[in-house]
């Protein structure tokens, strides 16, 4: 079993200038010592054609579903999700 490392994150909105360098302050009650940077820029591609896989047949769909990264959900999790869906329905 793989251990998993829990971060804070902080989020801030930045305009970065011609210099491309960017200075900021953390809250104060942040911790102190070595921390991961995180700089996410909106997609300037935008696609507006949503490419749906499709299956020749069950086998392929298997093959697909395999290279799919986990959900971190248990069945249980998702057996209970689409039974309060389900009861939304009616």
């Amino acid at each position: 079993m793989q251990a998993y490392q829990a971060y804070q994150a902080y989020q801030f909105e930045h305009d970065v200038p011609a210099t491309h360098r960017v200075a900021f302050e953390l809250p104060a009650n942040s911790p102190v010592g070595s921390a991961k940077i995180i700089v996410l820029f909106p997609d300037s591609t935008p696609s507006t054609e949503i490419v749906k896989p499709r299956f020749a047949n069950m086998a392929e769909f298997a093959s697909w579903l395999s290279t799919q990264p986990p959900t971190g959900r248990t069945a249980e999790e998702i057996d209970q999700y689409i039974r309060e869906e389900r009861d939304s329905w009616e």
